[in-house]
C-alpha cells in the first residue's frame, strides 16, 4: 500500500511568490528611476561639452544597466507567478491522494480496494512531477536574482569614475556629482531590495527541499 502523504498548504510558496514580486516591483522602479534620470545627465553633459566628455560612456553605463534589469525584473515576476501556479496545483493534488489513501486505509481487504491503485500511483506520479518543477522553477528564480546582482556589480566602481569625471567638469561639477551620488544609492537600493528576495526563496527552497 503507498504511503501517505501528509498534505501541507501552499500559503508559505504563495507569500513568497507575492513577496517577491512585491520587492521586484520596487526594483523595477528605482531602475525606471534611474533611466529617466540618465536623460538629465545626458543633457547636463553636452551641455558641459569637452569638460564631460568623460561622461558620455558613463551615462551609457547606466542607461545600460537600468533597462536590463527592468527586464529580469519582467521575468522575475513571470517566474513568481508560475511558481504560484505550480504551488497551488501540487497542493491540490496533495489533497487528493490524501483522501485516496484514507479511502484504502479504511476499505482494508474490502474487495475491489485495490482498484484505486492505478489512480494513486498516476497522482503519486504528478505529486513528485510537480516537486521536480517548482524546484526547477525555484533554480530559475534563484538564477534570476543572481542575475541583477551581476548587472549592477560594477556600479560602485562606474559611480567613483563619475565623480572623477565630474571633478572635471566646471560649472557643471556638482550636477554631475548627484549622478554618481544617485547611482551610488539607487544600486545600493536594488541589492537590498534582491536580498529580501532571495532570503525569501531561500525559505521557500528549504521547504521543498525538506518536506514529505
Amino acid at each position: 500500500m503507498p504511503t501517505a502523504v501528509q498534505t501541507n498548504s501552499p500559503e508559505n510558496i504563495l507569500i513568497a511568490a507575492a513577496t517577491i514580486t512585491s520587492e521586484l516591483s520596487k526594483v523595477r522602479k528605482i531602475a525606471r528611476e534611474m533611466s529617466l534620470g540618465v536623460m538629465n545627465a545626458k543633457a547636463i553633459s553636452s551641455r558641459a561639452g569637452e569638460a564631460a566628455r568623460g561622461f558620455q560612456p558613463i551615462t551609457d553605463f547606466i542607461d545600460e544597466m537600468a533597462h536590463e534589469v527592468m527586464q529580469l525584473v519582467t521575468k522575475i515576476s513571470h517566474q513568481a507567478l508560475r511558481l504560484s501556479r505550480f504551488a497551488v496545483r501540487r497542493n491540490h493534488i496533495r489533497k487528493t491522494l490524501g483522501i485516496y489513501q484514507q479511502v484504502i486505509q479504511k476499505a482494508g481487504d474490502a474487495p475491489y480496494s485495490h482498484s484505486l491503485d492505478p489512480v494513486i500511483a498516476k497522482l503519486e506520479n504528478d505529486h513528485v512531477e510537480y516537486r521536480n518543477q517548482l524546484i526547477s522553477n525555484i533554480r530559475t528564480l534563484k538564477s534570476l536574482l543572481d542575475d541583477i546582482n551581476y548587472s549592477t556589480r560594477g556600479a560602485q566602481v562606474i559611480s567613483t569614475t563619475s565623480r572623477v569625471e565630474a571633478s572635471q567638469a566646471g560649472e557643471y561639477r556638482k550636477s554631475l556629482e548627484v549622478v554618481a551620488d544617485n547611482l551610488e544609492q539607487a544600486s545600493e537600493k536594488i541589492r537590498l531590495q534582491v536580498k529580501n528576495s532571495q532570503n525569501r526563496l531561500q525559505d521557500v527552497i528549504s521547504s521543498v527541499m525538506h518536506e514529505d
